[in-house]
C-alpha cells in the first residue's frame, strides 16, 4: 500500500516573483556553499526573515550551510534542484563524529563581519534552533549525498513553531542521518538509503514531531530512532528496513501512527524503549503489512507481537496505561488486533490537498496591491478575489480594513507566514467598541456552473 500524494516532479514548476525574496541565480561550479550562505545572509541583513529562491540545478556543498531563523529556503523549476555532498567530502566521513549539511540555527552569531563560524572571522559556534525559532523552512528541494561520507548528517532542525520540511527526497548512500533532532513537521518527504532516515529526541518546545506522507526505504539500522520525540506519524510507509520505529533502550514515548503500511521488514516493524512505564502511550490504528514476521516487541521482557500470516492488515496496537473506567485504577495494557488481508487494501489517498496549478495564480502585486503595510488594499483584493481563484500575495503587510467576500473556490497562498500577512490596523472603523462580532472575511457559498 503506497500512500498516494499526486504532487508532481517539482511543487513549485515556475519563478515565484517576490520583490523581498532573494534569488539564487543557479549552479556555479565547484562548490555552492559560499553562494548559498550568501543568499540567505542577504535576507537576514536586509529583511530580517523571508525567502531565497533556488532553480532547478544541482548545487554542490562542501561545507555547513546555515539558515537563520525565520528564513524559508524554497526551490523552483521544472525540476526540483538537489543540494549535493560529493564522494569522499573531508570532514563527512568519520561515521562517529557526525557533520551537518544544512543547519537550522537559533541565532547567527556576531563579531568580525557576522559570519557564520565556519568563514573563520567569528569562532563561536551556531547555536542550534530553539522554542523561539519560528518560520524557517526548507521545500522542494532534494538533498544527495555521494558515496564515502559516512558521517554526514543532510539537516539538523531543532527549531518550533511554523518551521518544516516539504517536498523532499533524501537519496543518502552511506550518510549517518537524513535529519537529526527535528521538529514540528515533516510532510511529503521521501528517504533512501542512510544508516537512519531519522534520529530525533524531544522537539525543542516539548511537543509531538509530526511526519506526513512519507515514506521510508532501505535504511541500513531503523529508519527512525527516538527517543520522547512524541512522534505522530501520518499515512507512512516503510518498506525493505530492518526496524521502522525504534525508540532509545531506557525510555518511554509517546507514539502514534495512523495509517501506515509496512513491507519487507525484517526485524520487529516497532520496538519498545522501556516498558511498563506509565508515560508509554504507544499506539497505531490502521496498518497493512507485507512480509513483516514480527510487528512489534517490547525490549525488557522480549515478549514479541507476531504476523499472523504473509500478509496481514492491523487495527489496533497499543502500549501503555489504559482505563477500564472514569475513576478505575490504570493498568499497562498490550493491544494487538491482527487479521489475514484477504484482498489488497484500497490505496490511501492524502487528505491534504495540493496548490492549485501555479500557472492559474494570479499575483496580487502585479494586479495593483501595495503590501507596504500603510496603503489600504482591501479594494485591490476584493477585485481580485471577484475575477480569480487563486491569489499569491508576495511578501509584504497588506492593510484591509472592511470584510473581505471570498468565494467558495478561493485560495490565498503566501509562503512565509511572518514576512506576508492580512493586516487589520489598530482603531479600524467598525471594528471597535461593543456591539457583534464583524468578520474579517467571510466565505461565500456559490454553485458552480
Amino acid at each position: 500500500m503506497l500512500v498516494q500524494t499526486a504532487q508532481p516532479a517539482s511543487y513549485y514548476t515556475g519563478r515565484l516573483e517576490d520583490p523581498k525574496a532573494v534569488y539564487v541565480a543557479g549552479p556555479g561550479g565547484s562548490d555552492d556553499a559560499a553562494t548559498l550562505q550568501r543568499a540567505i545572509n542577504q535576507v537576514q541583513e536586509t529583511t530580517g526573515q523571508g525567502i531565497v529562491f533556488l532553480p532547478s540545478g544541482r548545487y554542490t556543498i562542501t561545507n555547513t550551510v546555515y539558515i537563520w531563523p525565520a528564513i524559508r529556503v524554497i526551490g523552483y523549476g521544472p525540476t526540483r534542484p538537489i543540494i549535493a555532498l560529493p564522494a569522499n567530502t573531508a570532514g563527512f566521513q568519520d561515521s562517529s563524529h557526525e557533520r551537518v549539511m544544512i543547519f537550522f540555527a537559533g541565532a547567527r552569531p556576531r563579531g568580525g563581519q557576522g559570519r557564520p563560524s565556519n568563514s573563520g572571522d567569528d569562532q563561536r559556534p551556531v547555536p542550534d534552533a530553539t522554542p523561539g525559532t519560528f518560520y524557517s523552512a526548507l521545500s522542494n528541494i532534494d538533498v544527495e549525498v555521494e558515496d564515502g561520507n559516512s558521517g554526514a548528517v543532510a539537516v539538523r532542525a531543532r527549531y518550533a513553531q511554523h518551521c518544516f520540511l516539504a517536498h523532499m527526497d533524501f537519496r543518502l548512500g552511506s550518510a549517518l542521518a537524513a535529519i537529526h533532532e527535528g521538529g514540528n513537521v515533516v510532510e511529503d518527504v521521501h528517504f533512501f538509503g542512510g544508516r537512519h532516515a531519522i534520529w530525533t529526541s524531544k522537539p525543542s518546545p516539548g511537543w509531538q514531531f509530526t511526519v506526513i506522507d512519507s515514506s521510508f526505504e532501505s535504511q541500513r539500522e531503523a529508519a527512525i530512532l527516538e527517543r520522547e520525540a512524541g512522534l505522530t506519524l501520518i499515512r507512512p510507509h516503510f518498506t525493505h528496513v530492518p526496524s521502522a520505529v525504534v525508540i532509545e533502550e531506557g525510555w518511554a514515548d509517546e507514539l502514534w501512527i495512523k495509517d501506515a503500511s509496512f513491507e519487507d521488514v525484517a526485524g520487529p516493524a516497532i520496538v519498545t524503549g522501556v516498558e511498563n512505564n506509565p508515560r508509554n502511550e504507544i499506539n497505531l490504528e490502521g496498518a497493512t503489512c507485507l512480509r513483516v514476521p514480527v510487528f512489534a516487541a517490547l525490549r525488557e521482557s522480549g515478549r514479541q507481537f507476531i504476523s499472523p500470516a504473509n500478509a496481514y492488515t492491523v487495527k489496533i496496537f497499543s502500549h501503555g496505561l489504559h482505563y477500564s473506567d472514569v475513576g478505575a485504577t490504570p493498568h499497562v495494557e498490550n493491544v494487538f488486533e491482527a487479521a489475514p488481508a484477504t484482498t489488497t487494501p484500497p490505496t490511501i489517498v492524502s487528505d491534504l490537498r495540493p496548490l492549485p496549478a501555479q500557472n492559474t495564480w494570479a499575483n496580487m502585486r502585479e494586479l495593483g496591491a501595495k503590501g507596504d503595510g500603510n496603503t489600504d488594499d482591501t479594494e485591490v483584493l476584493q477585485k481580485a478575489i471577484t475575477s480569480h481563484k487563486t491569489l499569491y500575495l508576495p511578501s509584504g503587510f497588506y492593510v484591509v480594513r472592511n470584510t473581505l467576500m471570498l468565494k467558495s473556490d478561493t485560495t490565498l497562498v503566501g509562503l512565509h507566514p511572518g514576512a506576508t500577512q492580512l493586516i487589520l490596523p489598530d482603531d479600524a472603523p467598525g471594528y471597535q467598541g461593543v456591539g457583534g462580532p464583524r468578520r474579517f472575511w467571510r466565505r461565500l457559498w456559490v454553485e458552480a456552473t
